[in-house]
């Protein structure tokens, strides 16, 4: 998710139908530039360079999410009879229909990923890795950071220093996540202390990418993995 003000202006998106390295290219309709979804970088036209500004976002599920946010209002998007036309190329092992530009093995093609880039250095995460945690404890960059698992099939990242320190978090047989130091218990989704001494603080969210290794790693060749 990015914010689409750049020099002041509001720029609107749409689809280009070009594709690099396997990924979508938007173009603004006010300059007609071409964008890059991966990166947020205008890499084709009069804004050539720019970047936008890259905005944390959480991907999990609708129950999961409606716990915390029953107020929620909704784009619509579903209808009768709709399919998804994506269903053979999600089942496919196949890098799609570039091919993949950087060879990696250490993922399958089609394995899942966040991606999190900290002062340009980037770090993927393997989803069904961190699935099987629950938490995640790590740093990047020098920066002390927590993935958590916020349901059977997504994850979000925070900061892990608050309130003045480093917090260690784990997870717990009965299913809650509290953290070492404190004891405080905290929500996955949101990132917030739900009960202890830091009841009501929450931790940063960071920007994360929720992508396939093969995309990931076209753009950043060499990039450290989680585990």
């Amino acid at each position: 998710m990015y914010a689409r003000t750049v020099d002041g202006k509001v720029l609107t998106f749409g689809v280009s139908g070009k594709l690099v390295r396997n990924s979508l290219i938007m173009y603004d309709h006010e300059t007609h530039s071409l964008w890059s979804h991966l990166t947020g970088g205008a890499i084709e036209g009069p804004l050539q360079g720019k970047q936008l500004e890259l905005l944390t976002a959480t991907q999990t599920t609708w129950a999961a999410w409606q716990r915390d946010y029953p107020n929620t209002k909704v784009l619509p998007h579903d209808f009768p009879g709709q399919r998804d036309v994506y269903e053979r190329y999600f089942a496919s092992g196949a890098a799609g229909i570039l091919g993949r530009k950087h060879e990696d093995e250490r993922l399958p093609t089609k394995a899942r990923i966040i991606g999190v880039r900290i002062m340009n250095a980037p770090k993927a995460y393997a989803l069904d890795a961190v699935l099987k945690a629950k938490v995640v404890n790590d740093a990047l960059n020098g920066v002390p950071l927590v993935i958590f698992a916020t349901s059977a099939d997504s994850a979000s990242v925070f900061q892990r220093a608050t309130a003045g320190q480093t917090l260690t978090f784990q997870a717990n047989a009965d299913g809650t996540i509290t953290d070492r130091e404190t004891g405080s218990t905290w929500d996955p989704l949101t990132g917030r202390a739900t009960g202890g001494s830091l009841a009501g603080i929450s931790l940063p969210q960071v920007p994360a990418t929720n992508s396939f290794w093969f995309g990931w790693v076209d753009f950043f060749p060499g990039t450290s993995l989680y585990p």
